[in-house]
């Protein structure tokens, strides 16, 4: 049986990976990055092969639907969407294309995605996180660990020289980040409360589904939720699942989305919890019936968002 911090560590230097389910989508023609553009988002226009971004889908109410990570080439645009079927997107982008001249091809049984810190082959997707993107925006004012993060495009029947773990190693690794990945989207998801305005989301370009409620959020509003990173104890060897429930003096306020016990820091989560709990707040999360301490550390505050009424308080310093 593989051992889950020789496994962490093996990722961390590059000599291991892990398979990315995920959706390969190529989208050619001469107007693409102009459809993506105005239906995603992040800002598209202007990329040169070899840039990398990563975007959203929302929907009507600025909720997140999918997660996108863009990779510009010399001839096409690839979409590489975890957890998605490639029928069920090039079925959503054709309902986006008109008379553009822009074609949408599946290639996610032809090729393979592999993550890990190291980049294997041409087609290698560089993940953003943690700086904060052009256009972007993060509440917090925490120091982000270092995060380092590829996702390599290969061939259907090719691997790496690599050795091959399973992905609950990557999940220790991005609750320790903070990065939020498809585990913490649910239906209500908006890229506020996850952070994700930092890396995902242009607040000046122009209109995309969803790009109102965006707007009115960061200016005059505050998201229901806020992502936490938990530290939890672990001394009775019971370990946090995604999907426990989080409690704070016996009212639930939350749920765990990845969990796992990382090689250094120990136990620790990454959870969805009310905006309004107080950061300094113990915690508790129900392991089928066995209560977890947990410590919170913030990600996003319970001030996020309103950056207009905040700019136009009386009396501001």
């Amino acid at each position: 049986m593989s051992n889950p911090f020789v496994d962490q560590r093996d990722l961390v230097d590059g000599i291991a990976v892990v398979r990315i389910d995920a959706a390969v989508i190529s989208v050619a023609g001469a107007d693409r990055a102009a459809v993506l553009n105005a239906t995603l988002s992040q800002s598209l226009i202007g990329l040169t092969a070899g840039d990398s971004r990563e975007a959203l889908e929302l929907d009507g109410n600025g909720r997140i639907v999918r997660v996108l990570h863009v990779l510009e080439r010399d001839t096409d645009t690839l979409l590489i969407v975890p957890g998605a079927r490639g029928e069920d997107v090039v079925a959503w982008l054709d309902k986006r294309i008109f008379m553009e001249d822009v074609t949408p091809t599946d290639l996610s049984d032809s090729v393979a995605v592999f993550g890990g810190t190291r980049s294997w082959g041409d087609d290698v997707w560089t993940d953003p996180w943690p700086t904060i993107q052009p256009g972007g925006f993060t509440y917090g004012a925490e120091t982000v660990p270092r995060w380092t993060y590829v996702e390599s495009v290969l061939p259907a029947d090719a691997a790496p020289p690599a050795r091959v773990v399973d992905g609950g190693a990557l999940d220790a690794l991005r609750a320790v980040a903070g990065r939020p990945g498809v585990a913490e989207i649910d239906e209500l998801a908006l890229p506020h409360e996850l952070d994700w305005l930092r890396t995902a989301v242009h607040l000046s370009k122009g209109c995309y589904t969803g790009q109102e409620t965006v707007a009115k959020i960061h200016n005059v509003g505050h998201p229901p939720r806020r992502l936490v990173r938990l530290h939890l104890d672990g001394s009775d060897s019971e370990f946090a699942v995604a999907g426990d429930p989080v409690f704070l003096n016996g009212e639930l306020i939350g749920v765990v989305t990845t969990a796992g016990n990382h090689f250094e820091d120990g136990p620790v989560a990454l959870a969805r919890i009310k905006r309004t709990v107080p950061v300094d707040a113990p915690l508790l999360v129900d392991r089928d019936g066995h209560e977890l301490a947990a410590n919170q550390e913030v990600i996003v505050p319970p001030s996020a968002g309103a950056t207009a009424a905040e700019r136009l308080r009386p009396n501001r310093p």
